[in-house]
């Protein structure tokens, strides 16, 4: 199983310090190595890590694990995020096009998402202090899944 950050936050020079850091690698990967049994399935699944809320930004780490057998590149997720009880976010995100290298089969790949905030205080969150559902996780091809962008806003609603 390998392990690695999404290829824009490789380029990023901001990110460098994060992607640079080989112990957060390695919990990831002893995570994994772990609970290995629990993710013995053919599908596209997402585990989340800690959220993190500063100013303008909710960022949620998690990591994308390919259990299928072929490689992917982009995703479409259909979540429902709630924190301290409530709900926040219901609706589709997709990865940007071409800012992902193929996720080969067994493979991680660690992200982020970032939710925007307008109302919390700056803070560090656990699994405790939010949920986040996640309805769907699919494979997109922009060629040919192409949405409008009114479709796009209806389903963040």
């Amino acid at each position: 199983m390998k392990i690695d950050w999404a290829k824009y936050l490789k380029e990023n020079p901001e990110c460098h310090s994060i992607v640079e850091n080989q112990e957060y690698i390695t919990a990831w990967d002893d995570y994994f190595k772990k609970n290995r049994k629990i993710f013995l399935s053919n599908k596209l699944l997402l585990i989340t890590g800690d959220m993190t809320i500063k100013d303008e930004n909710m960022v949620l780490e998690y990591a994308l694990i390919n259990n299928t057998d072929k490689p992917v590149k982009e995703i479409e997720l259909g979540v429902t995020l709630s924190l301290f009880g409530k709900e926040y976010f219901t609706g589709a995100l997709r990865t940007n096009k071409n800012c992902y290298e193929e996720l080969l089969p067994d493979d991680v790949r660690l992200d982020l998402i970032d939710f925007g905030n307008d109302r919390y205080d700056n803070q560090e969150l656990t699994n405790d202090s939010y949920q986040l559902v996640v309805h769907y996780c699919n494979e997109i091809n922009y060629d040919t899944d192409e949405l409008s962008e009114k479709e796009l806003q209806d389903s963040a609603k």
